[in-house]
């Protein structure tokens, strides 16, 4: 059914976080705790609102959030005045739409309360709500591993393969205990102030464990992760320890590609029946220099489909921020390099 036009008195404004002059007349006219939600969703890259008002009065303000490059925005608030008409509520969303499409974004996301406030037409998924609002991919995998955050600073890696194994079979579900034994297992980096995370030598030799079929795209054949280190007797025991994670790969005569892959290269492997743990830059998606591995589990028609183990809790995320999060075959492959010089890692793994 077609959304009902706006009431003839209504108007609706687009706005930023530069717009310094609407969110002020947006805090003054809501109350307390929801000026308290905007002056802190402010403060997130990547926000944008549409704001309805009659007469000059303010009646409703919808806010999209979403990651940078990420092509999902989600609805983090949806407030209305006592008098806003219901019917009013899809145009709203029609008008957040209109201007995410021209951020190339292709999907929202909401909880149900929002979506039932809110109106228009979504798809269920395990945890919230979605609507394409572009082209939905027509060839992409269908099934989606279950999320699996990881619970402490750095076990992206084992979160990742702990996701890639539930994926693999749908019997398994992760926990942390897989999380901490594959972290045991597979981590070689000594961070600046405490433990560290996985390389991926130990993360393939974890999935071989574990009767799953492994490859490996490494293009570094130096140490990696040694900027990590605080010093030199750190950066030592991390060439010792993925030397040896290294000599055991290959007597296990698992399959290494000692070069950069290209992006397309990760969708044959998910063809062919692979999970891809692929290591990237979280300056891309998070502004700061650091190592992280995220799942990639689908691809189609020039977007990619990742589970990210990391929630940001200074962005105000969700678990739906971070599954099935599709991503452009551009913004992928950008992120993918870390390092200086930069190179590339992928472990592959599948039945």
């Amino acid at each position: 059914m077609p959304a009902s036009p706006l009431t003839s008195r209504a108007s609706v404004t687009v706005f930023t976080a530069e717009d310094a002059s609407v969110w002020a007349g947006l805090a003054a006219a809501v109350p307390a705790v929801i000026g308290d939600r905007l002056a802190v969703l402010r403060e997130i890259a990547g926000i944008t609102g549409v704001a309805q008002y009659s007469e000059g009065r303010l009646e409703a303000i919808v806010i999209g959030q979403r990651r940078p490059v990420a092509a999902m925005m989600r609805i983090a608030l949806f407030w209305s005045a006592p008098g806003f008409i219901s019917a009013d509520g899809p145009r709203l969303l029609e008008a957040l739409e209109t201007e995410a499409l021209a951020q190339d974004i292709l999907c929202l996301r909401a909880d149900e309360d929002t979506v039932l406030r809110i109106g228009g037409q979504w798809e269920r998924h395990d945890g919230f709500l979605q609507r394409w609002i572009g082209n939905e991919p027509t060839s992409r995998q269908e099934h989606v591993p279950p999320s699996w955050p990881q619970t402490v600073g750095f076990t992206c890696g084992p979160s990742a393969l702990a996701m890639a194994m539930a994926g693999i079979d749908p019997a398994l579900r992760p926990d942390r205990a897989l999380e901490v034994e594959l972290w045991r297992e597979a981590t070689t980096i000594i961070g600046p102030s405490g433990p560290g995370g996985c390389d991926p030598y130990g993360l393939a030799l974890a999935a071989h464990r574990r009767g799953l079929r492994v490859k490996m795209f490494m293009s570094s054949a130096e140490p990696i992760f040694l900027d990590r280190a605080a010093s030199e007797e750190r950066r030592g025991l991390m060439r010792f320890v993925q030397a040896g994670f290294k000599h055991e790969a290959e007597a296990a005569s698992l399959p290494i590609e000692p070069r950069a892959f290209a992006i397309e290269e990760i969708g044959h492997a998910l063809d062919r029946g692979f999970l891809a743990l692929v290591l990237i830059d979280q300056a891309v998606m998070m502004g700061h220099i650091c190592p992280h591995w995220v799942l990639v589990h689908g691809y189609g028609d020039g977007v990619y489909f990742l589970n990210d183990p990391w929630i940001e809790p200074d962005r105000l995320e969700l678990p739906m921020d971070v599954i099935d999060l599709p991503v452009r075959a551009a913004e992928l492959d950008r992120m993918a390099w870390y390092g200086n010089p930069a190179y590339r890692a992928a472990v592959l793994v599948g039945r």
